[in-house]
């Protein structure tokens, strides 16, 4: 199955989440505006990573106008933040994307480095549900 991930990062954080998914997995890497519909078509899987900043996801609007093209593949939005999954800031950008949508994707929530005291909160071992859904998906 061919897979491209797909990022768009501000702060660095989600850049370095799809670089490590990268080495994890046999597939391709492209910011967000280095690729268009059509090489998007040569993918079965594509892997969409995205911040969430103060209730948006950064991908949403990228999500919803390349949906034609993206329909019918298997589609995981990764999106990383200081927000866990659960509380209304998440939900609330989650539910921004239209529940056709939400419907056909699969949803990954990862930790940013904002909270922490940490300088480098980016861990390899928070894709491991993500890394372990592909590739039950892929085999």
């Amino acid at each position: 199955m061919k897979t491209a991930i797909i990022y768009r990062s501000f702060l660095g954080t989600t850049k370095r989440y799809a670089e490590l998914l990268r080495d994890e997995i046999d597939s391709d890497i492209y910011k967000y505006n280095q690729i268009d519909r059509e090489a998007i078509r040569k993918y079965d899987l594509v892997v969409l990573c995205a911040g969430t900043y103060a209730g948006w996801i950064s991908l949403s609007g990228y999500l919803k106008k390349h949906w034609n093209v993206l329909k019918g593949r298997k589609v995981i939005l990764l999106v990383i933040g200081a927000a866990p999954v659960d509380v209304p800031w998440s939900i609330r950008s989650y539910k921004k994307i239209p529940e056709q949508i939400r419907q056909d994707i699969k949803y990954f929530k990862l930790p940013s480095q904002i909270k922490s005291p940490e300088v480098d909160k980016v861990r390899k071992e928070y894709l491991a549900p993500v890394i372990e859904y592909i590739k039950s998906v892929t085999s």
